[in-house]
């Protein structure tokens, strides 16, 4: 039976408010995230993908981690360069078709960063080495891969640069625009059994850039505090074309070379049983009302709030991320429609998520913070006279840092 996490009480607030890391690295104290304070390498720069700077000069902060080689500790990655199964110096041309393109010296580059790199920061440890080499020359056959590849290491290395930037560079821009339209071209046709997992593979890395793509700097500017645009919520939206896109492909299947990471893959794509009420978040069942006769069936929060008292008490980290994607993927449309709408309740157990997972990857935890911030201060805003919701509020408010 999971465990159920109750609101704080003031009291509570007051006991946590200053749990700040006193001797943190350099590196967390520019991220503005707690540092774990291990030596010689905390475990936040170590999920990052960046050298911790307790070892490094004064003034060398947020370095790629494959610059500095790191000894391997418990629980932690050394992210130092490693011979590759496929040498880039063998390929120049990616395609064989009118959509073929040479890698200039850049993007050569690029992608050397991504296998030795990048990869290590979003793939689980599984699969790793699937991404350096078999997903690498994959890529090699169909440019829309390698256009993803392009746009997902590009993102990285702005977010290391500068963990505040939100705007896509030229270079991010040029790839997902040719990466998404040769994509869209692929799957407008019968997908080939060849084409299966190159589809698949791009579909889960242009995922995670979604995610990233957020162009607000501060809290007022994100979404629910921004004025409303058509666009707001489309990364939701994208989500759920991922896991269509996860039936016509299939990655469960022997064949695929993605079979082996099938125990991973069955927790993101199997929708988890729906709990009994008094299992659940106590804060939520009082507040929708997830008691009263056939709320399972009628409720739109019923399943939302189920699925997330199942997977706050797991700490988020690169193994268990796919639990909280078990969010995203199952979430139905009355409760997606009531985010919308901007429905406190819904956006109150949308801030409950965002806040367990704003100190964890690179490319969630910055949607995560400004969202939930702004989750926060919208709900304080227009619906500050609501005690309930205020109450359930704190906990939130501590967690992306505005308590």
């Amino acid at each position: 039976m999971p465990s159920v996490l109750a609101p704080l009480e003031d009291d509570d607030r007051k006991r946590r408010k200053h749990t700040k890391s006193r001797r943190g690295c350099r590196n967390c104290k520019l991220r503005r995230v707690k540092c774990d304070e291990a030596k010689p390498h905390c475990v936040k720069c170590a999920e990052y993908g960046v050298a911790c700077s307790y070892t490094l000069p004064t003034g060398s902060d947020l370095q790629l981690a494959k610059e500095h080689k790191l000894e391997n500790s418990p629980g932690q990655i050394s992210f130092g360069v490693q011979p590759l199964k496929y040498s880039l110096q063998s390929f120049a041309v990616v395609g064989a078709g009118p959509d073929s393109f040479v890698l200039k010296v850049d993007e050569l580059a690029r992608l050397s960063r991504f296998q030795n790199h990048t990869v290590h920061t979003f793939a689980t440890l599984r699969s790793t080495e699937l991404y350096k080499n078999e997903v690498v020359r994959m890529a090699m056959e169909h440019p829309f891969l390698m256009h993803v590849i392009q746009v997902i290491t590009a993102t990285h290395d702005r977010l290391l640069a500068n963990p505040g930037n939100g705007k896509r560079s030229l270079v991010e821009a040029y790839h997902w625009s040719r990466g998404a339209a040769l994509l869209n071209e692929k799957i407008a046709s019968p997908i080939r059994p060849q084409d299966r997992d190159a589809l698949w593979a791009s579909a889960a890395m242009l995922g995670i850039a979604n995610v990233t793509s957020l162009e607000a700097s501060t809290p007022t500017e994100a979404w629910p505090m921004k004025p409303d645009d058509s666009s707001d919520l489309t990364w939701l939206h994208l989500t759920r074309g991922k896991m269509a896109l996860w039936e016509a492909t299939d990655p469960l299947r022997p064949d695929s070379i993605f079979h082996f990471m099938k125990d991973e893959y069955i927790t993101i794509s199997t929708e988890p049983p729906l709990l009994e009420a008094q299992t659940m978040l106590p804060g939520f069942v009082e507040l929708c009302r997830l008691d009263e006769p056939l709320a399972c069936d009628r409720n739109p929060y019923y399943s939302a709030v189920s699925i997330l008292s199942q997977v706050l008490p797991i700490k988020c980290t690169r193994t268990t991320m796919k639990n909280y994607l078990v969010f995203l993927n199952f979430m139905r449309v009355p409760f997606r429609d009531l985010l919308h709408q901007k429905d406190p309740r819904a956006l109150l157990v949308m801030a409950y998520w965002y806040g367990a997972m704003w100190e964890s990857l690179w490319w969630i935890e910055r949607r995560a913070r400004l969202e939930c911030q702004a989750i926060c201060l919208y709900l304080e805003r227009c619906h500050g006279n609501e005690r309930d919701i205020q109450k359930m509020l704190l906990l939130p408010r501590i967690q992306c840092g505005l308590a």
